[in-house]
């Protein structure tokens, strides 16, 4: 049987938008889309191919999830099941897509968890996504959660890509750690914190924040249309890096020494540079042509040498970039398709999704 594989990342699923009500942490409104992209694909490969679909991490965006109207920064098993519920409730167009398309012996899905859905590493948001998805079929849902890389045989490895970032790296070998009261909650890395404590507020009366790229340029930008906005974000963030990354640690005094090299490597990258870091991993990597990753947002497919292949999925968030080689808008829905040749020899397209002509949408909300 023949096989073809579907990556898509960084969908940002939060917990939906309801007509009259403004929710400025949603940036998912492609349900219908969605819907319509698994159906093609359902139709067109039919009973003869068997169709693989990887979620390559921040499908849904649980750090935008409230319990209780706060945004939990110790998130307990029973949290993050409570949190991805909001957001399966909130889709349910996209939940009955992903149950109809699970539908056939042949399909299956892989998920692997990116920093925005790293509850995912816990049992029981797993659980409850394969009651919502496939309850009659839960191993044809499976989970990436011992690395951050999916091997494929072919030499292709699929990454979201938090680790090419510090403030983001976690160690997969200690997800959990220990509360006093002896409970297992997650162990957030510090730039899950920061988006938590920092960037949620913002977003909530600044919407597109984390929908602009480069960071360091729109932030240049603002200091001329809304400086108020930059210096707010800067004294937050400033607050709150000396608070947990420098204060907060054993032997403080030698880390404020290091504080210059904990600048370049945790907060200057956050501007650029995520491509050639992907790249360079790729190029030490051993037996892999193709790496697959996304986090970064930008759609990228970059031949390197000693044939190798860098692809981007980017995301089906609506973004506006500032960088001058991408410059505009980018109305996201790519994707990568690997599909086989009959000897067996994998390729790798990077791909926008179009779907049916439509005469109207619904507008959620004036940005």
């Amino acid at each position: 049987m023949k096989l073809l594989r579907l990556v898509l990342s960084d969908l940002h699923l939060a917990t939906g938008t309801r007509r009259g009500e403004l929710n400025p942490l949603e940036d998912f409104f492609h349900d219908d889309r969605f819907a319509d992209f698994l159906q093609h694909y359902d139709d067109e490969s039919g009973d003869r191919v068997e169709v693989e679909l990887i979620l390559n991490g921040d499908i849904f965006d649980l750090l935008k999830v409230k319990i209780d109207d706060v945004w939990p920064t110790e998130v307990t098993d029973e949290v993050a099941a409570e949190k991805l519920r909001q957001c399966l409730d909130g889709h349910p167009r996209f939940v009955r897509a992903l149950r109809e398309f699970l539908q056939k012996p042949t399909r299956r899905i892989t998920y692997l968890p990116g920093n925005h859905d790293l509850d995912m590493c816990m049992s029981g948001p797993q659980e409850l996504l394969r009651r919502y998805i496939s309850p009659d079929h839960p191993e044809r849902v499976r989970f990436i959660t011992n690395s951050d890389t999916y091997y494929l045989p072919e030499g292709i490895q699929i990454r979201h890509g938090h680790q090419f970032e510090r403030i983001h790296r976690v160690d997969y070998r200690e997800l959990t750690r220990k509360r006093r009261d002896g409970k297992e909650v997650l162990a957030l890395p510090w730039g899950s914190l920061w988006i938590l404590e920092v960037m949620n507020p913002l977003k909530e009366t600044h919407s597109h924040v984390d929908r602009i790229q480069p960071l360091g340029r729109f932030m240049l930008g603002s200091l001329v249309f809304d400086p108020t906005f930059v210096f707010r974000f800067l004294w937050h963030s400033t607050v709150y890096f000396l608070k947990h990354r420098v204060f907060k640690i054993e032997a403080w005094r030698d880390r404020i020494a290091y504080i210059p090299q904990l600048l370049r490597e945790e907060i200057f990258e956050l501007a650029d540079g995520y491509d050639e870091r992907a790249s360079r991993a790729l190029a030490r990597m051993r037996g892999a042509h193709t790496l697959i990753v996304g986090h970064s947002h930008g759609p990228r497919y970059l031949q390197l040498p000693k044939g190798k292949l860098l692809v981007n999925t980017g995301t089906w968030v609506k973004m506006i970039n500032l960088d001058l080689q991408h410059l505009g808008q980018d109305s996201g829905l790519t994707y990568a398709v690997i599909d086989y040749d009959d000897g067996g020899k994998a390729r790798t397209t990077l791909m926008r999704w179009f779907g049916n002509q439509r005469t109207s949408e619904v507008v959620p909300y004036a940005d």
